[in-house]
């Protein structure tokens, strides 16, 4: 992300990271540990969430009145990568169902 945002804080670096990394876990139901599959939208949406302090993520702006209207939801962009995600891990384990391995 550094290389995105070069003059990012380290402590606004880890706040972000740290709930970009939160969110999708809790999006793909998987608390424990973060998917390497995944680091990619982790840093795209690490940078949203940090640019949104400056005005990233804008549906509409009004100029009249000054207003400003967010994008609801940052990870709703990448729920088909998700659910790609979550059906290949889903193989990968009925791939080893069933099967006896001797050691």
């Amino acid at each position: 992300m550094k290389t995105r945002i070069p003059e990012i804080l380290p402590e606004m670096l880890d706040e972000v990271v740290l709930t970009a990394t939160d969110r999708i876990k809790l999006r793909i139901g998987s608390p424990a540990i973060f998917p390497d599959e995944l680091e990619s939208i982790a840093v795209d949406v690490a940078c949203a969430i940090h640019n949104r302090t400056f005005y990233e993520g804008i549906k509409s702006e009004n100029a009249d009145t000054f207003s400003l209207s967010f994008v609801d939801d940052l990870l709703k962009e990448y729920e088909s990568d998700f659910k790609r995600y979550l059906e290949s891990e889903e193989q990968a384990e009925n791939e080893n169902r069933g099967k006896v391995r001797f050691i």
